[in-house]
């Protein structure tokens, strides 16, 4: 991808060590430790072996000079030596593998930055390095804080009645899940489920996304993982061309 600039942002891929090693500190310090306080550790940076092979869009704020917010963009030709994506330690994503699949992760966006303009304008890179690459399929986790599913009952009995990924594509959880059916259809507000809902677990539900069945309960990083699933062929487009504006 090319990349653009939009006022005094530049949406790009990281070409350089410096930017990497400000991507892995902003992770470490508003994505790690946001979940888990005491995930802790002696280097500041948050990093695992997908990192080095993999691409990293970015959004940079030239005024202050700093990485505003950031995802991880991994596709099947990043894997080949590893086998397989870091969803699957958690989901069973065999159903989709065979198409042109990317894999979202790590979204953090800096605390001063969240008034929704560079989440959209992360949004604007990654598609433009959708059509770049021919992706059919955009996938990944997102997660409730913390791993008490009655807390979120309604936004999780929400997804399932409402959100789940047809079955011929839909991806399972494995190990540690938790059903998504905390409620009867009866028993379900719709009201308080989305108050219960992360901010980009809403804005997956807007473009489109479905769910895979059950959630994984990931004791590490303290959250309840769902998987989410984006098919270009089916995304909401008005609310894509809403959000990129």
């Amino acid at each position: 991808m090319t990349g653009f600039k939009s006022n005094n942002f530049v949406i790009k891929l990281a070409e350089t060590e410096a930017e990497l090693q400000e991507i892995f500190k902003l992770r470490y310090e508003e994505l790690l430790l946001c979940y888990n306080k005491e995930n802790t550790n002696d280097t500041g940076l948050f990093i695992d072996e997908y990192d080095r092979i993999c691409d990293h869009l970015i959004a940079i704020d030239l005024e202050n000079n700093v990485i505003a917010g950031t995802y991880r963009l991994v596709r099947k030709a990043h894997i080949l030596n590893i086998g397989k994506f870091i969803t699957e330690l958690e989901f069973d994503i065999s159903k989709i593998k065979d198409y042109e699949i990317l894999e979202l992760g790590r979204a953090v966006v800096r605390n001063e930055y969240r008034n929704g303009s560079v989440i959209a304008l992360l949004w604007q890179g990654i598609v433009q390095y959708v059509v770049t690459n021919n992706i059919r399929f955009m996938f990944g986790t997102a997660s409730f804080h913390g791993v008490s599913p009655l807390e979120y009952k309604h936004a999780l009995s929400s997804i399932y009645y409402k959100h789940l990924t047809p079955i011929k594509f839909r991806a399972k959880a494995i190990n540690y899940t938790v059903e998504l059916k905390q409620l009867s259809l009866e028993e379900l507000d719709l009201k308080r489920a989305k108050k219960e809902m992360p901010p980009l677990i809403k804005g997956y539900i807007n473009l489109g996304a479905s769910f895979g069945e059950g959630g994984f309960l990931d004791y590490d990083f303290n959250s309840l993982d769902v998987f989410t699933l984006i098919d270009i062929q089916t995304v909401n487009q008005r609310y894509l061309d809403k959000f990129m504006k």
